[in-house]
């Protein structure tokens, strides 16, 4: 086998600079290192990566191709590579590729379950991702656009010419709902692994360890921040106008546009927008929160929630997509589109035997899932090797 590995995956997508295809790509990445397989990589030299891999690639001699100097599919030909795999798949020309064996990780299809909204413009700061956020979601776009790509790829599986894995029932669910050619296909569920990095860092200023409800992904629109910041606005305001005592914060970490969120909130004292924060710094903010909330509007899997529950830290989430499969009885559910849902979660948390019987469920059922995602992982593997 002469395996190229997409690193492309891995890198800077739309307006964030970490998601969570690319933080699966990268686990994928370190289980192929430490079997020692032998392979290539390609990446784009003008976005980030992790310089971790790069070393690794140094290190360990594994070929890097630049596709600002040549195109993919030049890349396979002249080094007769025979196995392409990418952790996540791109619907752009110049990875619509020709190789013998052609693999990759479908982590859903949020092309096409996502409803059109405005706020994606109010979240995009560049001029071009504006543009982007106008189109993206719209059902013409969805029509011309993403499902006749769509349709293409799931010719091609339903055709052996191409082999896939996906990360949630849900998504498994979800690609055969839009495409039922691929009904009788088999499609493995390997659920999407992570890595658990040790806590380091310190706290904002005037922000105190379990005195602030967090979220992350603040860049982007689609995991609906901007709902639950509202309802933490309103819930300060709630206590304030009876008079009681209301110390806690929410921390909002990748907030690249501030202005996205403040021009919407009354009480902007109470409010912490962090940039992109690393991954050890980040762990130490989940550790540290009283509540993380994830009102992700649409997700393949969904790591955050797992992240806090690893340290007992009682999660209230959107009831949506993979997010009830992968968190189980271990969260307080609401309502995603609903602000005053999500105040009621806030609400629950802040009485202290609800609290304590979600920050008890909660490290219960990060092992269960962890202990798969270790599980999974090697057959995701054997999978990509086909062994």
């Amino acid at each position: 086998m002469n395996l190229l590995f997409n690193l492309v995956a891995v890198q800077p997508i739309h307006s964030a600079k970490f998601h969570g295809g690319g933080s699966y790509g990268e686990v994928i990445f370190w289980a192929l290192v430490k079997r020692g397989v032998q392979f290539s990589c390609a990446y784009d030299s003008r976005k980030y990566l992790d310089p971790m891999i790069l070393d690794a690639c140094k290190t360990q001699n594994i070929p890097l191709f630049d596709i600002n100097e040549k195109t993919p599919q030049q890349i396979i030909d002249e080094n007769q590579i025979d196995t392409f795999y990418t952790p996540l798949y791109s619907l752009e020309k110049k990875w619509d590729i020709d190789v013998k064996d052609f693999v990759f990780t479908w982590h859903g299809v949020r092309a096409l379950e996502m409803q059109y909204s405005w706020a994606g413009v109010g979240f995009a700061k560049k001029l071009g991702q504006k543009f982007e956020a106008l189109v993206r979601y719209r059902e013409s776009w969805k029509k011309h656009y993403y499902k006749p790509k769509y349709q293409t790829l799931a010719a091609r599986m339903a055709e052996g010419k191409a082999r896939t894995i996906t990360v949630s029932e849900h998504s498994r669910a979800s690609i055969k709902s839009f495409f039922p050619e691929l009904l009788d296909l088999e499609i493995p569920v390997f659920y999407s692994p992570m890595t658990a990095y040790e806590p380091e860092g310190f706290l904002p200023p005037g922000v105190a360890a379990k005195k602030y409800f967090l979220l992350t992904s603040g860049a982007r629109w689609e995991k609906n921040n901007l709902r639950a910041a509202k309802a933490f606005d309103e819930l300060v305001g709630m206590y304030q106008s009876q008079g009681k005592p209301f110390d806690f914060k929410m921390v909002i970490t990748g907030a690249a546009n501030p202005k996205a969120y403040l021009r919407h909130l009354k009480h902007k004292d109470r409010f912490v927008l962090l940039g992109y924060v690393e991954n050890r710094e980040l762990e130490f903010l989940h550790q540290n929160a009283y509540a993380f909330v994830f009102p992700s509007l649409n997700e393949g899997f969904g790591y955050p929630p797992v992240q806090s529950m690893r340290y007992g830290v009682p999660v209230a989430a959107s009831g949506t997509t993979s997010i009830p499969e992968v968190c189980g009885d271990a969260v307080l559910y609401f309502d995603p589109y609903s602000v005053s849902e999500i105040k009621n979660r806030l609400v629950q948390l802040l009485d202290s035997k609800i609290y304590d019987e979600y920050a008890a469920r909660a490290p219960k059922r990060y092992v269960e899932v962890h202990t798969r995602q270790i599980a999974d992982l090697e057959e995701a593997v054997n999978f990509i090797l086909k062994v």
